[in-house]
């Protein structure tokens, strides 16, 4: 039997801007409006998520730090990071304490951790996982390095000294309306798929059991009705990549009783605990 957790690291607040993009409006106008919005979202969650499967846990990003909201973690010359962010995360928040509070070893027990991106709040717990069989995508992996994955959001002067992960490329079979997938167990039963447009090479990871499949989305989209607005987040790059992304989403779940869980939605929890569908007319 193969049982997901949503794992709770802190909140962040961010510009609504960022959010739900103006998509009238080209890639400068719509990351400045990001840096002149004075408003902000509510506290929104930083989930990362547990897969309990046969073959071992498999983890799907590892979370913010506390260390966070301290001066010097962040680059000082960033607009971004300095005034487009306010990060809530304790100690105790953290994805090490969260696991262990769990019963888990995360730097033993883990079979494999997936990231689905580098941004900062999908990397910075990566402190946690010396020794375990680290994912990301190739493509992602390099958009992330240096000063490059810094303006995009990145925070790689955070990244351990030992961080050398297996850099995936998404060559497997197809999955309904993802052309190429990479099996992450051997049954077949969860696997990545490609969703890029947040961020290049950006992957989410699909979980399949016989009542509903759950889609483990990353940043593809903040939330479930973002993506059925088909509304681009405001840091994207690429809006025909990003709502491509979110259309095959879309179609996926027309496909087969989908989950949808997000790494920023306040009502992922609930969905992931009642298996409320995307397509559910209730949703």
């Amino acid at each position: 039997m193969t049982t997901i957790h949503a794992v709770k690291t802190g909140t962040i607040r961010i510009r609504p801007s960022h959010r739900a993009g103006n998509m009238s409006l080209p890639l400068w106008r719509r990351r400045l409006a990001i840096f002149l919005d004075r408003q902000w979202t509510e506290p929104l969650p930083i989930y990362t998520y547990l897969i309990e499967h046969d073959e071992g846990l498999i983890l799907l990003d590892s979370g913010e730090s506390a260390r966070s909201s301290k001066p010097g973690w962040f680059p000082w010359w960033s607009p971004f990071f300095q005034l487009a962010l306010d990060i809530h995360v304790e100690p105790d928040d953290e994805i090490g304490p969260r696991l262990r509070s769990m019963g888990i070893d995360p730097g033993k027990d883990l079979r494999m951790l997936v990231l689905s991106h580098l941004h900062h709040d999908h990397a910075d717990g990566l402190s946690y996982f010396h020794g375990v069989d680290i994912l990301v995508s190739k493509q992602n992996y390099q958009a992330s390095r240096g000063l490059k994955g810094a303006l995009l959001g990145a925070n790689p002067s955070k990244f351990p000294s030992w961080f050398e992960p297996r850099q995936a490329e998404l060559t497997g079979p197809a999955a309904s309306s993802f052309d190429h997938t990479l099996p992450l167990t051997s049954d077949g039963s969860v696997f990545a798929v490609p969703t890029p447009g947040h961020m290049p090479g950006h992957m989410s990871v699909v979980v399949r059991t016989p009542a509903v499949s759950y889609f483990l989305a990353g940043d593809a989209t903040y939330d479930e009705q973002l993506l059925k607005e088909r509304i681009v987040d405001g840091l994207s790059g690429d809006l025909r990549v990003s709502v491509d992304t979110l259309d095959r989403i879309a179609a996926f779940a027309c496909s087969e009783p989908t989950v949808l869980l997000p790494a920023h939605d306040p009502l992922a929890e609930q969905r992931l605990e009642e298996r409320i569908t995307l397509t559910d007319p209730s949703a």
